[in-house]
């Protein structure tokens, strides 16, 4: 079956990719949910004693979710590249780009330390600065480039079983402990911290936990992995689309491969974090779960991705246009759900960290996204952009 969509107008989208984008916010505030609900401040004897309707919905979201749609982002993000490039082709493209990802980067770092420690945006533009180096090569050569990145988490992973530096991997936790401890906070808990009614209590929580996430990242490979993801964006672009139309066959019976391909490693994965209370660790069963978890999130989003696509194509319902909505905000929309889950549950917003029961995780998200999705609607009636996006561009 041949997909061929509509040429992108002249303000320069293509409504089938703010869908996907869309779809991919979607499965991020579920995946984002399980932090602000507490989970990451539980030991594994306190999960293990759970309801079983907050164990299964954890489960459910570690299987189906975690991950999955980050990766689609991600994609998406290195498409949206590829287009804007396409679009403003040019010797000065470079220092655009460049300086659209430093605001980017600015916007970041605003949120992770006033907002929420767990920002994505940082990394999306310190990677994306190195974009324009790539746009040159072959869509055969991107690809082999991608496949190679996207390789690399496994051999560093591979790399610290063997090695068994714990102080190495340890030593920026070390400095974030060190300076809880200087600012008073040496007996204080995250949970605490998080859930304190003062400002200046979160603050610190969202700096010390933003100080060991470079190591976190390297430990993980994070950023090989996002770049190869980029990459893989820019290479869909160059080899499916052709002047704004897009164009690539898809059969079902490759769907059905990637569909269970990557249910099944994620099944392992989700069910070996089940077991151990864990998503990384440094030991040969941890390292199975890792090759799960980055093979199994790259066949799940290819799914999700070739399942959207399939479906938009045949109808364009009110939910198609719910996430078509979402899509078109994309840098908003991340922002607002980020800040109305920390009203939510932090100390000075309602408080609901650590009181709720898991499984209401899936009606959380869903009244969120309704807000979102009613909020775009009436904002785009109004406005062409969204407003963080209209900052965005006023800075360039």
């Amino acid at each position: 079956m041949v997909m061929q969509h509509t040429p992108m107008p002249n303000y320069g989208r293509i409504p089938l990719l703010d869908t996907i984008r869309g779809f991919a916010l979607c499965g991020i505030i579920f995946a984002n949910l399980m932090s602000f609900f507490g989970f990451y401040s539980l030991n594994y004897a306190q999960i293990s004693q759970l309801p079983f309707a907050d164990r299964a919905s954890l489960f459910v979201i570690d299987w189906l979710v975690e991950g999955k749609f980050y990766t689609v982002f991600a994609i998406l993000f290195g498409a949206g590249f590829a287009l804007l490039h396409e679009q403003k082709q040019g010797a000065d493209f470079a220092s655009y780009w460049h300086k659209r990802m430093g605001v980017l980067l600015i916007i970041g770092l605003i949120h992770m330390c006033f907002i929420w420690h767990g920002d994505i945006l940082i990394l999306y533009s310190l990677l994306g600065m190195a974009l324009p180096w790539f746009i040159r090569f072959s869509a055969s050569r991107l690809l082999f480039i991608a496949l190679m990145l996207l390789f690399i988490p496994l051999l560093i992973h591979l790399m610290a079983i063997i090695s068994k530096d714990a102080n190495f991997w340890s030593a920026l936790k070390l400095i974030a402990l060190s300076l809880k401890s200087n600012l008073g906070y040496e007996h204080t808990s995250l949970l605490s911290m998080r859930t304190s009614t003062e400002f200046m209590d979160v603050f610190i929580a969202n700096i010390y936990s933003a100080i060991p996430r470079p190591m976190s990242y390297l430990i993980t490979g994070r950023p090989f992995q996002v770049l190869g993801q980029f990459l893989l964006g820019i290479y869909f672009v160059k080899t499916f689309m052709k002047q704004g139309r897009i164009n690539m066959t898809i059969s079902w019976q490759a769907i059905s491969f990637l569909a269970l391909t990557g249910l099944l490693l994620n099944l392992v994965y989700a069910v070996v974090k089940a077991m151990t209370g864990s998503p990384f660790s440094l030991n040969l069963i941890g390292f199975m779960q890792g090759v799960c978890y980055h093979l199994g999130c790259l066949f799940l989003a290819l799914t999700y991705l070739t399942c959207i696509v399939k479906l938009v194509d045949k109808c364009h319902s009110k939910v198609a246009l719910g996430l078509n909505t979402l899509g078109r905000m994309s840098l908003t929309m991340y922002l607002m759900q980020t800040t109305l889950c920390v009203m939510l549950f932090y100390g000075y917003g309602l408080a609901l960290m650590n009181t709720l029961p898991f499984y209401l995780i899936g009606v959380f998200g869903a009244v969120i996204l309704i807000v979102q999705v009613s909020f775009g609607q009436w904002w785009l009636n109004q406005f062409q952009q969204g407003p963080i996006e209209m900052i965005w561009r006023k800075a360039l």
